[in-house]
């Protein structure tokens, strides 16, 4: 029996060779990545250069160093006044802290969500109906829901008026716009949750709801330290992902909520969130100052990017509360 003699060229791995259906296959996953690096890579390259740049949308060629004047219309008071018509940076305020309501207003659907499919988990009779029923809102398109709740509200023979016996402006008094908003994000947004928890909730091992009944703990705290910790990872999840849609809200606020008289987000703005101001500023970015010169690209930029940072921010943060409740 001969042993075959081990030499530098045999210990070396073979090439990999490929086939042509490995080829062809590698094409057609590059087909998706192509179009990403087209349709998101680029604009998030342009939107960069952006923030410190004039760029003209429809001429990539001529870009020139703005001396960070979009930073300065969006947070320095009046400065705007010197390059558009309007003070940029009330309007920016103004739509942080009404992205941030509206942002917090899932913690609400959070909870909602969590109650209803603790109740369904009893298996009441008919739960399947209303579990489909809870979940139907969700499924429905955003322009359905958004017009749904326009005659709801309309103070001209809306239901509600009609209900309370009113006659209340409800989507022109800045005093219930804001409101108007979340109280359609609340009854669009519990049912994907419902569902999650409910799967959750099948993950459960029920051992540990006998070992708790045999050490006397009660319903609440069974739900406490056994449903709870069990449900932690997805609530986590719902919880980030229900801040980040809050913080990047635009169809349905601007759809119940339209422009009034140029100004953007209604009455006082009080519709107005992040998002909707980076499409109001795109859709003027014609409008420029006494040289000629638009600003309003650049400062849209520094808004996205702000919203990329703070969603970024938030996302880390939850991610890191959620490793810690794994330990």
């Amino acid at each position: 029996m001969s042993l075959q003699k081990t030499t530098p060229e045999t210990l070396r791995p073979k090439k990999h060779k490929w086939r042509k259906e490995q080829i062809f296959a590698m094409l057609v996953a590059c087909v998706p990545l192509v179009g990403f690096l087209i349709f998101n890579g680029f604009p998030l390259i342009i939107s960069f250069i952006g923030m410190f740049c004039n760029v003209d949308l429809y001429d990539l060629t001529k870009i020139e160093w703005n001396n960070f004047e979009g930073f300065k219309s969006v947070f320095i008071p009046n400065h705007a006044y010197e390059l558009f018509y309007f003070d940029l940076a009330k309007y920016f305020y103004k739509a942080v802290v009404i992205t941030l309501w509206i942002a917090s207003t899932q913690l609400v659907t959070l909870v909602i969500a969590m109650f209803i499919a603790t109740l369904l988990r009893e298996k009441p009779k008919g739960g399947r109906v209303f579990q489909t029923l809870f979940f139907i809102p969700y499924i429905c398109s955003t322009v359905a829901v958004a017009l749904m709740w326009r005659w709801i509200l309309d103070w001209d023979g809306g239901i509600l008026n009609s209900i309370l016996g009113t006659n209340i402006k409800w989507l022109e008094n800045p005093d219930y716009i804001t409101w108007c908003i979340i109280v359609a994000i609340i009854w669009q947004a519990p049912g994907y949750g419902i569902v999650m928890y409910k799967a959750a909730f099948s993950n459960i091992n029920n051992s540990l709801y006998e070992a708790a009944a045999l050490d006397g703990a009660n319903a609440w705290h069974k739900f406490k330290n056994v449903t709870l910790p069990g449900i932690a990872p997805t609530t986590f999840f719902l919880l980030q992902a229900g801040v980040v849609a809050g913080l990047l809200t635009y169809d349905l606020a601007a759809l119940i909520i339209p422009n009034a008289w140029g100004v953007p987000g209604g009455n006082e703005s009080m519709g107005l969130t992040l998002i909707r101001l980076v499409y109001f500023l795109i859709q003027n970015a014609t409008t420029t100052d006494a040289n000629g010169v638009s600003y309003m690209v650049s400062c849209a930029c520094v808004i996205s990017w702000l919203i990329f940072l703070v969603t970024g921010i938030a996302s880390v943060f939850l991610f890191r509360m959620r490793d810690k409740s794994a330990e």
